[in-house]
């Protein structure tokens, strides 16, 4: 089977990457695996433009089925890896089955610094399981 996935030289220099720990750095592989690539003649060259930037689909249940990694190893790379600008939250899913998180890949990675935090998951603004029905006055 061919194929593999395209890692650009100024992201695994960054101080960005280079700071990421735990299972973080295996993880963006999987979110730059997840790329769709098309090819487009550029006169005389070819050219590859990724078609899904900001349509990226990564669920807890894959990465556990596929590989055997719990879901808090995953939460803990996420929210890395948005602190560190490499990737963004476009949609938060989670309130029910077929809801998932969709993301991008961002480039705030070049311009990271240490302590800093780009993006984080809203942990507040989704319901998740039973809710109460809120009192009526």
């Amino acid at each position: 089977m061919a194929g593999g996935i395209f890692i650009e030289r100024e992201l695994y220099q960054s101080k960005a990457f280079n700071h990421l720990t735990g299972f973080s750095p295996q993880l963006l592989f999987h979110f730059l695996d997840k790329r769709y690539f098309k090819r487009i003649k550029q006169g005389k060259k070819k050219k590859y433009v990724c078609t899904n930037p900001d349509n990226i689909r990564l669920s807890y249940a894959e990465l556990k089925r596929r590989f055997g990694i719990t879901q808090p190893r995953v939460t803990r790379g996420i929210d890395q890896l948005l602190a560190h600008g490499f990737i963004a939250m476009v949609k938060q899913g989670g309130t029910g089955e077929g809801d998932y998180n969709v993301y991008s890949m961002s480039d705030n990675w070049c311009i990271w610094n240490v302590g800093q935090v780009m993006s984080a998951r809203d942990v507040e603004s989704v319901a998740r399981g039973f809710c109460k029905p809120k009192k009526r006055l």
